[in-house]
């Protein structure tokens, strides 16, 4: 039986680390063990030298986003006139509500952005629609 008084150590790889924090950069990982704000970890290596670009996950999220340019192409000249909208999920922990996606709507004229949970898919269209 482990003693609850004693400190243990985390002895885990960089590349466990990566995926554990969201897919995190490995600088940023390594920074927050050099500036001490996480404490009690100790990197070790695994042989996979993992470097930012080798995660196979990383990579394909950065091959299907498109560059978001610093200014609109689109002429949205009136309020409403082009609404951009995603469908994010399902997420594996459910919210207050038990929901298990959320969508999120841009008006393209004043920028306004809303983020609305919802329990399925289907009811992106009734959010819409409100």
């Amino acid at each position: 039986m482990p003693d609850p008084h004693v400190a243990h150590v985390a002895k885990v790889s960089l590349s466990v680390w990566h995926k554990r924090l969201g897919h995190a950069m490995t600088c940023s990982i390594k920074k927050l063990l050099e500036s001490l704000m996480v404490t009690r970890i100790e990197l070790i290596d695994d042989g996979t030298n993992h470097v930012d670009g080798e995660c196979i996950a990383c990579i394909k999220e950065k091959t299907t986003q498109n560059v978001i340019p610093e200014k609109s192409n689109v002429e949205n000249s009136r309020r409403l006139y082009k609404i951009y909208s995603n469908v994010c999920g399902p997420f594996d922990i459910e919210d207050y509500s038990w929901s298990r996606y959320f969508v999120m709507f841009v008006n393209g004229f004043l920028h306004y952005v809303r983020v609305k949970p919802i329990r399925s898919k289907d009811e992106a269209s009734k959010v819409l629609k409100e």
